[in-house]
């Protein structure tokens, strides 16, 4: 039975995979499942919610292949520091931000399937994230309160992540960026199970198709 690892490629492809076969398979992976579908998911009229956790796998899953770590038991770092890495990360309490984009957001639609009560979203901002926070007696912003709101504008929420994959293949594919491949390898090698041999299946393609 033909096992597909994306739109374009068949388990074949990482038999004796090169460094260029494991781009080609990310490449297609993340553009054929996460961002075609994300993309005309924003083309309907009520899509927005269900493109936003699509994509919001991303930031956790790029500091992964950044790394060549696992994020087991740090998903919160792992998301916040992929979440920096493409928004404005030097812009002071970006990091806080992004925890509570994680938490509001990421949480929110993968354990419930729904954004939190915190979170309004709208195609009119002009950035892809607006938070607000309690002020301080001074007026100044108390950003270690929890953070009161956050709009998201989930078309610029597309194009800056798809904006920075298109960076990063594209760095991969060039050859001249150790500190990139020797991760990317690295984690595409455990995720993808390479090496290890072909998934068992206990049952013929018969009984599986119910026609046994």
């Amino acid at each position: 039975m033909e096992h597909r690892l994306s739109p374009r490629y068949d388990h074949k492809k990482l038999e004796h995979p090169t460094l260029l076969d494991m781009i080609d398979v990310f490449e297609d992976s993340w553009m054929g499942f996460v961002f075609s579908p994300a993309e005309k998911l924003l083309s309907h009229p009520d899509g927005d919610v269900a493109a936003m956790t699509l994509l919001t796998s991303y930031f956790e899953a790029i500091w992964i292949y950044l790394t060549g770590e696992d994020s087991d038991g740090k998903s919160k770092e792992f998301f916040a520091n992929g979440f920096c890495r493409i928004f404005n990360a030097d812009l002071p309490g970006t990091d806080i931000a992004a925890k509570a984009i994680y938490k509001h957001i990421r949480c929110g639609l993968a354990h419930t399937g729904m954004l939190t009560h915190r979170v309004n979203f709208s195609r009119e901002g002009s950035k892809a994230f607006f938070l607000t926070y309690p002020k301080n007696p001074d007026g100044s912003v108390n950003m270690s309160a929890p953070v009161v709101s956050i709009i998201v504008n989930p078309k610029r929420m597309y194009d800056g992540i798809s904006q920075h994959f298109r960076a990063y293949v594209a760095a991969l594919r060039s050859g001249e960026r150790d500190d990139l491949t020797i991760p990317f390898q690295s984690a595409v090698t455990k995720l993808w199970g390479i090496g290890k041999g072909d998934n068992i299946i206990g049952m013929t393609e018969a009984e599986f198709r119910g026609r046994a």
